[in-house]
This record gives structure tokens, C-alpha cells and sequence, in this order.
């Protein structure tokens, strides 16, 4: 819950947004359809890049574009899927699934497989008032005010606002800073073990190319491939193959950033080139046709305080998982939707509230399952190898309906309607029928039956999700 005081403001409340990627421009649309002062700072010239891998989006972000106004103008640009394969080491098929089908049924909408770029593209080019975004805005300190905050950048000007929100990603400025701050004016706001909360042990090669005939793939599908000490994921869609493989790493506590070069890309595609897809496509196939790459470690975690003084913390600044969830961009939206919320909620009680600590928090739970699922898929037990090889099938119905009755309870905006999605759909339903038993043991939830390695970040009972 936000806590807050009263005080007579000179100027209208105002959030500063640091950063502009999917949490940041998130947050501008339901600050913007809350009529609530902000501007989003980027630090890089242009919103939208190449840079990123596909992802799924599921209805509960749906139903948030489709608050934005933009869901049909995103469901025209993908073709729904229709094939859905987990295959063994050697590429071959362990199981042909359907989840995805019968998930958009459940819910009357299509789940959205797309890539990063054409989602970033929507959120910004969609924007009710772009000018809010302000690109090539690096920030260099924040200062904290008797009555507010400045943010100076490191083009030596100023903003002045009520609070900053960092959505500026898992190497985020704004958490440092925020941590900064806690050590000099309330050392006991911020855990110590937050400086070491986020850690990594896997590492992931991202890249896109042109799907080529020889791949002998069809138009729409979805991959997984699991694999020792690697997991394997290719997604096709309107004619590109989004391929990925995540492989166990060095460990490291803070994670540091990978470095990107062409020669630590080189040496990874000979480690990898005999890795098996499918049962006629490799590795060395998909690199010979690569048009973009990325190379990056894989942070797990969570922090335990997201706020200090006047700074909050969003999405990934706060909050990590591991890819084959295929969740993460999902989650931190919608914890963008709940910090909105509490701050339209509080703001129209008392419009000269000035907050100190709105707080978007999710479980740790979400984090342990992401992990519990990477290091499933990469066989790093006999028993995990055993789990998601041979029993996985045989429970996906049941595993199908905890995911679909914890997609419906997603977040939404609570100041806006619904524009065009059947909120009548037996799938959103599912929220009324009580929570998922949490005693019924949450590690038998990580048992992924989609084949978008997308296993059971919402497939947690809503006692579990309150643990932390």
C-alpha cells in the first residue's frame, strides 16, 4: 500500500519514468489515461531497436492493450499458432501440444507471439501524447527535495517531480541510486541482502533469421528442445525464425553484464553448432542465417524493498526470471498496472498527496518457479529429467487449467474499461472459482506442458503468491 502525506503542492503531482522500455511506456499509457503528470526519460535516441528475442503475450496483457485501445491493431500483425512441439536432446518430437489453442478458446483471444521490437513499437506509437517520452535523456543523480525530487541528467538539465520510478531495467541506475540514498539517510529502508539479491547462472544467445525452406519448418510454431546443461527455444512467425539457447554459466552475485563481441559470439556457435532443433535442423543451420544476435547473462531474483525516499522501482529493476517462462515481459507490465492503480486510487482520495512509498511488489514466488523450470528443462537433476520428460504429459489438462485460473486473475486497469475483449469468456471466469490449493505442492506446478517453454509463472494458488 502507498503511504503517503498531505501537503499543499506548488504544482501539480508529477512522476518522472526512467526508462522506455515495455514497464516505462506501460506505465505512460495508464498515467495518461489517469491524467496523472509525468515524462519518461530514455537514455537512448530512440525508443524502439532491434535489440530482444520473441515472446508470448497472454491475455491478462491483452486485456491491458486492450485498455491501452491498440490489442486489434497488435492481432493483425501475428498469426495465431497452431502447431506446438517439445522435442528431446536429439531434436526429435516427445510431445505435440495444444495449450496455446486452447488457451486463446479459454479466453476468446489470441496469446500473441510476436518479438520485442513490434511490441515496444506498439506501446510507444500508440501513446496517446509521445511527447511524454523524452529520448537521449541519460540520468546522471537523483536528489531528493523537502518537498519532492530532481532529476539531473547528464546533459546538465533538470526535471522536478514528486517521485522517480525506475524502469530502467535489471542494471538499473535508479536502483544504485536509490540504494545510495538508503545508505546515507535510512539504513535500515534497504535490506543488505537486496545488494546481492539478483544472480545468474545461465547465460543466452538470442538471434532471428529469415526462415528458410530447408529448415523445414511451418509458418507458425513453437519449440522447445531440452537438452543437458542447455535449453533450446525457435518460435516461427510472418517468416523469421526467433531461435535462443540458454545455457549454464559461471555463477556471479551481483550478475555483471556479458560482454557483446563478435569473437565471444564465434565461440559460442562452434560450442553449440551440433545441437539438434529438430531432427534435420542444427544449431550451425540457424547461425548461417542469422540477421541480428544477442548475447546476455540470465538474473534471477528479487529484491525485497522496491522504494526508498521518493524512488520506486518497477519490472526488471527489481524483478528477474529466467526466459523459459516466457513470462517476464508479462510480469512487469502487469506491475506497472498495479503501481498505477495505487497511485490513481490514492491521488483521487486526496489530489495534494504526495507519496513516499508506493509499493508494485510481486512474489518471489514467480522468480523460484522461473528457476525451477530453466534448470528442469537443462536436466541439472535425474529427477528433474524424469519430471519433465515422463510425467509432464501426463497431467497437462490439470496443469492447463491452474495456468488458464491464474491467468484470470491478472491485473488490469481499474479506471478503465474493457474495450473489445469477451470479459464474459469462460476463461476470465476462472478467477471466481477460489484460489489454486497452494498445498497441493507448487514444484509439481513448474511441470510445463506448453510448449513455448511457458510453464507456470501464474500457475501458483493466490495463497502461494502472497508468500514471499
Amino acid at each position: 500500500m502507498a503511504q503517503a502525506v498531505d501537503v499543499a503542492p506548488s504544482r501539480p503531482f508529477k512522476i518522472l519514468i526512467i526508462g522506455a522500455g515495455f514497464v516505462g511506456l506501460s506505465l505512460s499509457h495508464a498515467l495518461q489515461l489517469a491524467d496523472i503528470d509525468h515524462i519518461v526519460l530514455e537514455k537512448h535516441d530512440q525508443v524502439v531497436s532491434v535489440r530482444g528475442a520473441a515472446l508470448i503475450i497472454w491475455p491478462g496483457v491483452a486485456r491491458i492493450f486492450d485498455q491501452f485501445g491498440f490489442l486489434d491493431k497488435i492481432l493483425k500483425t501475428i498469426t495465431p499458432v497452431r502447431k506446438e512441439y517439445t522435442r528431446w536432446p536429439d531434436g526429435s518430437v516427445q510431445q505435440v501440444g495444444t495449450s496455446l489453442q486452447d488457451m486463446s478458446k479459454l479466453f476468446q483471444t489470441e496469446a500473441i507471439l510476436t518479438d520485442r521490437e513490434t511490441c515496444v513499437t506498439h506501446l510507444y506509437e500508440n501513446l496517446p501524447d509521445k511527447s511524454k517520452v523524452h529520448t537521449g535523456r541519460r540520468l546522471d543523480r537523483i536528489e531528493h527535495t523537502p518537498t519532492g525530487v530532481r532529476v539531473h541528467l547528464t546533459d546538465g538539465s533538470v526535471e522536478e517531480g514528486d517521485i522517480v520510478i525506475g524502469a530502467d531495467g535489471v542494471h538499473s541506475d535508479v536502483r544504485s541510486q536509490m540504494w545510495d540514498f538508503a545508505s546515507k539517510h535510512d539504513p535500515k529502508a534497504v535490506p543488505e541482502s537486496d545488494r546481492s539479491a539478483l544472480f545468474s547462472d545461465y547465460g543466452a544467445l538470442f538471434c532471428t533469421c529469415v526462415q528458410q525452406d530447408s529448415f523445414g519448418l511451418s509458418p507458425v510454431e513453437t519449440n522447445i528442445i531440452l537438452g543437458h546443461d542447455a535449453t533450446k527455444l525457435m518460435f516461427t512467425q510472418k517468416g523469421k525464425t526467433y531461435w535462443a539457447v540458454i545455457f549454464r554459466d559461471g555463477h556471479s552475485q551481483p550478475p555483471k553484464k556479458r560482454p557483446i563481441s563478435e569473437e565471444s559470439a564465434k565461440i559460442l556457435a562452434q560450442r553449440f553448432a551440433d545441437l539438434q532443433f529438430t531432427e534435420t535442423l542444427k544449431f550451425r543451420d540457424l547461425w548461417e542465417n542469422r540477421l541480428n544476435y544477442g548475447l546476455l547473462n540470465i538474473e534471477e531474483g528479487i529484491l525485497e524493498k522496491w522504494h526508498a525516499g521518493r524512488i520506486v522501482l518497477v519490472g526488471d529493476s527489481a524483478c528477474k526470471m529466467t526466459s523459459e517462462l516466457g513470462f517476464g515481459a508479462n510480469i512487469a507490465i502487469e506491475s506497472a498496472i498495479t503501481l498505477a492503480n495505487i497511485l490513481h486510487r490514492e491521488l483521487k482520495a486526496n489530489p495534494n498527496r504526495h507519496f513516499t512509498h508506493p509499493n508494485s511488489r510481486p512474489s518471489s514466488g514467480y522468480v523460484e518457479l522461473s528457476g525451477q523450470v530453466t534448470r528442469m528443462y537443462s536436466y541439472q537433476t535425474l529427477f528433474s529429467r524424469l519430471l519433465v520428460g515422463y510425467v509432464s504429459p501426463w497431467i497437462q489438462h490439470s496443469q492447463f487449467m491452474k495456468l488458464a485460473e491464474s491467468i484470470s486473475r491478472a491485473p488490469k486497469l481499474d479506471y478503465v474499461p474493457v474495450r473489445t475483449m469477451n470479459e464474459d469468456a469462460e476463461g476470465w471466469k476462472l478467477a471466481k472459482k477460489g484460489a489454486i490449493n497452494a498445498r497441493g505442492g507448487w514444484r509439481m506446478h513448474v511441470l510445463l506442458t506448453s510448449t513455448v517453454g511457458v510453464a507456470i509463472a501464474y500457475a501458483v494458488s493466490a495463497g502461494f503468491l502472497g508468500r514471499t
